[in-house]
């Protein structure tokens, strides 16, 4: 457990005693500080909603509904797909979070089952979580993205309409997070391990695919040179209005979808620059996961321009909510 403080929108402070899930790329830092700045650009009234206090049904804890979805919801798909704690205290949360994951069997939407459940058959398939995009064909992962955005915008813009704010906000938090894990430097490969595997081969004179450089020391694995946060990025959207991405779900979600494989596109750019983040973060102590404020700058833009699409998905949910 840690415990952290963190600021959202004007004069508004709370401290919490948390718990975070371990996640693979270790992007924990990069989801809070995206969330947040996607927060602080919604319309005065949502900021309102969700600066009210909500009491957390599982563990008790109270803080406002904004500072849940930045230091818990934003991490549902994590809680769902990822191991229970060695004395199980994490699974009733686990297994709550997943009404607010969209997953599918076979292209239709099938309720997503957690991982750490100790009633799911540990033989049978889990339902595929909005989480990863891993397929190897892109049109199939593209797929995945537009059918989910159309069950998170229908489920937000109807808990916001309802008054349900804490349901909108991990609705928001599910979305958000698979959003955002698109641009990490160790999903930003997810569909496309030729590239990553190339490009590792050119660095393999720095380590990138010895054993003890790469995970569970197998070089055949991703290289732990992609797990990292940036200790310190930063996602300032200083000026920045959201914009709509459609005028329908069907039209939004379609959107959403170009432009969530834009910013995979884009993060893709600043993670290869050889002068830029190839660079820093060679320099760091990768093997062990450590960045550096070299390395936050260019990890600062790509936190930017995702946290642009975090906001515009959070604002059209609101927008479609006041249409509802």
């Amino acid at each position: 457990m840690s415990r952290s403080v963190i600021f959202i929108g004007r004069g508004l402070v709370c401290l919490g005693i948390l718990f975070f899930p371990a996640t693979a790329g270790s992007w924990g830092i990069g989801h809070r500080v995206i969330t947040a700045a996607a927060i602080e650009v919604m319309p005065a009234e949502l900021r309102k909603r969700w600066r009210a206090v909500h009491r957390h049904p599982v563990s008790g804890e109270e803080m406002s509904i904004a500072n849940w979805l930045v230091q818990r919801y934003c991490h549902h798909p994590d809680w769902v797909d990822g191991p229970s704690r060695a004395d199980g205290s994490d699974i009733p949360e686990r297994k709550r979070a997943t009404q607010f994951v969209y997953a599918e069997k076979n292209g239709q939407f099938f309720p997503p089952i957690a991982w750490a459940d100790p009633d799911r058959d540990p033989k049978a398939t889990r339902p595929k979580t909005y989480h990863y995009f891993t397929f190897p064909q892109e049109e199939v992962n593209r797929a995945l993205a537009e059918r989910g955005a159309r069950w998170y915008f229908e489920r937000i813009s109807k808990a916001f309409a309802e008054g349900n704010d804490v349901a909108a906000a991990e609705y928001s938090g599910a979305f958000a997070h698979a959003i955002q894990d698109r641009v990490s430097p160790f999903h930003v490969w997810d569909g496309y391990t030729a590239e990553r595997e190339a490009l590792e081969t050119g660095l393999a004179a720095e380590g990138l695919q010895s054993p003890e450089g790469s995970r569970n020391g197998k070089p055949a694995n991703a290289s732990l040179f992609w797990g990292l946060d940036g200790p310190h990025m930063k996602a300032d959207l200083k000026g920045y209005a959201p914009k709509l991405l459609g005028e329908s779900v069907e039209a939004a979600a379609k959107a959403f979808t170009d432009r969530l494989f834009e910013n995979r596109e884009f993060a893709k750019t600043v993670y290869t620059n050889r002068g830029g983040f190839l660079a820093a973060h060679l320099a760091d102590d990768w093997k062990n996961k450590q960045g550096s404020e070299a390395t936050d700058v260019p990890l600062s833009i790509v936190a930017r321009h995702n946290a642009e699409l975090t906001a515009d998905v959070f604002y059209t949910a609101w927008v479609f909510s006041e249409n509802r």
